[in-house]
């Protein structure tokens, strides 16, 4: 009788603890998978780790020299989307992180080796490559929240990876920024590594990034991932959270108020192409995915290179325009005045613009000549 007693205590006591955890899409949080963290060195996926610039780098391993990772520094973490074209990876590891020959062509800027610079100003640079995967657009969404190669998916490899390199004694600051389904990425990643530390795989916050950069993020319709009526009701990796058929940008809006209610990150995104980002949301107020995106982060539509280059010419752009504003660390303002977002923004200005939607204005790629107007979304005027 004791012992009936001890376990229907149990599972009362279990009951009670699941009753209180309420997941992102405001259900009973399910109970994660408990796993010792680890990560394979041996797979041609993973964290990259840069060191002079985007020619010498190192995969992730214990003992890295600190010209790869100085756990003194803070992190730059940089995530790349689809990747059809082999041209735009020396050696097919990842995407080579400098400016991307789109961009190069359509503006005539310069080349220019991010990574180098980053480190020069005292970032540790890091690229989570998926290069080699990423080539099959309808298979992009699986790979990064729901499994891959058979196993975890990649979101959960990379948010182990990340919290064993940095370990609980880092006290830098880590800086996401993800460029087309390398936003998805670089969103998934963060809540991953949310979840984790809720599952208490490691306790450090400082592993967690503090901010989230996502260059015209790509969403797409259900309609456009492979085998969706298959795997619309499956449960993300790690978490065990479902699905339940959520849209991709329904389940971007989701996470998004998911990792800032809990951590309280800065979340800035910069809208180009249509077909990437724009065409999944109502600016008017009608759109409740929209509204709950934007009452997290801040949001701008690049305006000025959509007139100048075209929208389907602007997503390779719009990654080089953000990069750009932050190894230059470009300060944009309103039309009245007032500060408005970019990458070099600080966090707690980043915060304090949530809710704001802005306009690009520059026709050409010159950020020392940009300008920003804030506007009235229901109206879409100034």
């Amino acid at each position: 009788m004791k012992k009936i007693v001890l376990i229907i205590t149990a599972i009362v006591l279990t009951c009670c603890m699941i009753s209180a955890l309420v997941a992102c899409n405001g259900t009973k949080e399910p109970a994660m998978d408990q796993v010792e963290m680890s990560y394979d060195t041996s797979t041609d996926y993973g964290v990259y780790w840069f060191g002079d610039g985007n020619s010498d780098y190192v995969r992730s391993g214990k003992n890295m020299d600190t010209k790869y990772f100085d756990p003194s520094k803070p992190t730059f973490v940089f995530a790349h989307g689809w990747e059809p074209d082999p041209s735009n990876s020396t050696d097919g590891f990842f995407e080579d992180f400098v400016t991307h020959k789109e961009t190069v062509s359509y503006t005539g800027v310069t080349k220019r080796d991010y990574a180098k610079i980053l480190k020069s100003q005292g970032y540790n640079v890091a690229c989570l490559s998926w290069f080699s995967y990423a080539k099959t657009l309808g298979k992009n969404f699986a790979y990064i929240w729901l499994n891959f190669d058979n196993g975890y998916a990649l979101s959960t490899r990379f948010a182990m990876e990340l919290a064993l390199v940095l370990g609980e004694d880092y006290q830098g600051d880590v800086k996401m920024v993800g460029h087309s389904y390398g936003s998805q990425l670089a969103l998934a990643t963060t809540y991953q590594l949310v979840k984790m530390q809720k599952n208490k795989n490691f306790s450090n916050d400082h592993i967690i990034p503090s901010r989230l950069t996502l260059a015209d993020p790509y969403f797409g319709k259900s309609t456009m991932i492979t085998s969706w009526q298959n795997i619309k009701n499956k449960n993300i990796s790690f978490t065990n959270e479902p699905l339940n058929s959520r849209a991709p940008s329904t389940l971007f809006a989701d996470i998004t108020d998911y990792v800032v209610k809990n951590k309280n990150i800065a979340v800035d995104m910069y809208f180009g192409m249509s077909i990437a980002s724009t065409s999944y949301y109502n600016y008017d107020g009608s759109d409740a995915n929209f509204e709950k995106l934007s009452r997290n982060s801040t949001v701008v539509k690049s305006e000025g290179l959509k007139e100048r280059y075209g929208d389907t010419s602007i997503h390779n752009i719009v990654r080089d325009w953000v990069l750009s504003s932050i190894v230059d660390g470009v300060l944009l303002y309103d039309q009245n005045g007032d500060l408005a977002p970019t990458g070099a923004v600080s966090n707690d200005k980043i915060k304090a613009m949530r809710g704001k939607c802005y306009y690009q204005t520059y026709q050409g790629f010159d950020l020392s000549k940009d300008t920003m107007q804030l506007i009235n979304r229901k109206t879409q005027s100034f």
